[in-house]
C-alpha cells in the first residue's frame, strides 16, 4: 500500500517558481517583461500547498492520503545587454519540507535545500513602444539538493540533471493590459536511485496562457492558466506512471509598494490531475529591485 501511493505521484515540484521576469516553472503575469539593463533583482518566495486527493489514471484513489508541501525559496537576476540583446541571468535555490499523511501509517516529513536552478532569458525582441516582447530561456538543474533513495519522492532534491526550456510572448493592450502565452519543454535526466531502482522520465509539456490587468497605477491583478502533459516515467523499462493531463489556474494581486519594492500574493488551484496529488495553496513574493 505505501510504495504503490507513492508511486502513482507524490513525486511534486513547487508550483510558483518565478519573479521579477523569466521563469523556471510558472510564471506570474508580466513576468517575462525585461527590466532596464543594469537592474538587479532579489526574489524571495514563501508558499503553503496542500493536497485535496490522489489521483491514479485520472480517477480519485480511495483514503486518499494528505501532502502539505512548504517552501522557501531565493531568487536573484541581473539584466546586461550582450550582442544588442537584452539578457537576464538568475539563480535559484529552493528550500522545501514535505509532509505525507499515509493511512495506517506513521507521518513522514523531511526538510531541506532542493537542486539549485541557473538561467539566462534572451529576448529575441524587445519592442517596448509596441509593448511586444518575445524570449527564450534555457535552465540547468543540478542535482544538488538533499535525498534520500528511500525517501525519493518527498525529498527537496530529486538526484538528477534537467533541463527546461521556455519561449514566451507578450503583447501589451489598451492602457495597461497584457496577454502572454508560454511554451515550456522539461528534459529529464535518470534518477540512478529512486528506491534503489533506475527511475527515467519522459519529456513534459506545458502550455500556459496569462492575462493581466491594473487596478490602480501600482496594483495590478493577473489571472493564469496551465496545461501539462507528458511526463510519462519508467522503472525498469515498465510504466509506473503514465502521461500527465494536468490543468491548473492561479490568480494573483501584485502591488508595487515603491520603486524598489514589489509585493505579491497568489492562489494557486489544481483543477484536474491524471496521476499525483490534486494540490491548492498560496504563495507570497517580494521583489526588491536595484
Amino acid at each position: 500500500m505505501h510504495a504503490t501511493l507513492r508511486r502513482v505521484g507524490v513525486a511534486l515540484s513547487l508550483s510558483g517558481l518565478c519573479a521579477g521576469t523569466a521563469v523556471a516553472g510558472d510564471p506570474s503575469a508580466r513576468d517575462w517583461i525585461p527590466a532596464p539593463v543594469g537592474t538587479n533583482l532579489l526574489a524571495v518566495y514563501m508558499a503553503g500547498l496542500k493536497s485535496s486527493g490522489f489521483y491514479q489514471n485520472g480517477s480519485r484513489l480511495d483514503d486518499s492520503p494528505k501532502l502539505g508541501v512548504q517552501g522557501l525559496v531565493y531568487r536573484q537576476m541581473h539584466f546586461r545587454e550582450l550582442a544588442g540583446k537584452t539578457v537576464q541571468y538568475e539563480l535559484i535555490v529552493p528550500g522545501f519540507r514535505t509532509t505525507l499523511d499515509l493511512p495506517g501509517e506513521p507521518r513522514d516529513r523531511l526538510s531541506g535545500i532542493g537542486d539549485v536552478i541557473a538561467g539566462a532569458a534572451v529576448w529575441l525582441h524587445n519592442d517596448p513602444e509596441n509593448r511586444f516582447w518575445f524570449a527564450w530561456e534555457p535552465f540547468i538543474t543540478a542535482p544538488t539538493g538533499r535525498y534520500h533513495g528511500s525517501r525519493a519522492d518527498i525529498s527537496p532534491g530529486k538526484n538528477r540533471w534537467s533541463t527546461i526550456q521556455d519561449f514566451a510572448v507578450v503583447k501589451g493592450f489598451g492602457e495597461s493590459s497584457y496577454l502572454e502565452g508560454v511554451l515550456e519543454f522539461e528534459f529529464y535526466g535518470k534518477n540512478n536511485n529512486y528506491y534503489g531502482q533506475t527511475l527515467k522520465k519522459d519529456t513534459a509539456i506545458r502550455l500556459m496562457a496569462l492575462a493581466s490587468t491594473n487596478l490602480t497605477e501600482k496594483t495590478y491583478v493577473g489571472l493564469r492558466y496551465r496545461y501539462e502533459t507528458g511526463g510519462r516515467e519508467k522503472i525498469a523499462g515498465e510504466t509506473v506512471v503514465s502521461r500527465a493531463r494536468n490543468h491548473q489556474l492561479a490568480a494573483e494581486i501584485t502591488h508595487q509598494l515603491t520603486d524598489a519594492h514589489q509585493v505579491q500574493l497568489q492562489y494557486i488551484h489544481d483543477l484536474k490531475v491524471e496521476n499525483g496529488p490534486r494540490m491548492r495553496g498560496l504563495q507570497f513574493r517580494y521583489v526588491y529591485a536595484f
